[in-house]
């Protein structure tokens, strides 16, 4: 199950990450700005710098594709009852979330 459940969250961080920087080329070129956008423009201020501004999105957007895909694989166990599936699968997302925001808040300043 621990092993199940990492292997879920590296590929859920993976989809995460990759999701984001799609999104950022996506409305990079919807916004016709001319280059690439990884990040909202006045994040960089926000954070002290581009570099920790890249990193923090990144590692936002891999808790919350890992939160996603964790919860995903709980609400897939059929062994365990509807209720106990719900219930982890809240506490999973909850966990995730306060994490991702957590970190974010934290980096700024």
């Amino acid at each position: 199950m621990a092993k199940q459940l990492i292997k879920t969250s590296l590929i859920g961080a993976t989809a995460g990450i990759a999701l984001s920087y799609i999104a950022a080329i996506v409305l990079s070129l919807w916004l016709q700005l001319g280059y690439f956008l990884a990040f909202p423009a006045t994040l960089p201020e926000l954070v002290g710098g581009e570099m920790n501004a890249v990193l923090l999105q990144t590692a936002v957007c891999a808790l919350l594709g890992a939160g996603i895909a964790v919860a995903w694989r709980f609400m897939r166990w059929k062994v365990w009852p509807l209720k106990k599936r719900t219930l982890w699968t809240a506490a999973d997302m909850a966990i995730s979330m306060s994490a991702a925001l957590g970190l974010a808040m934290g980096m700024l300043k």
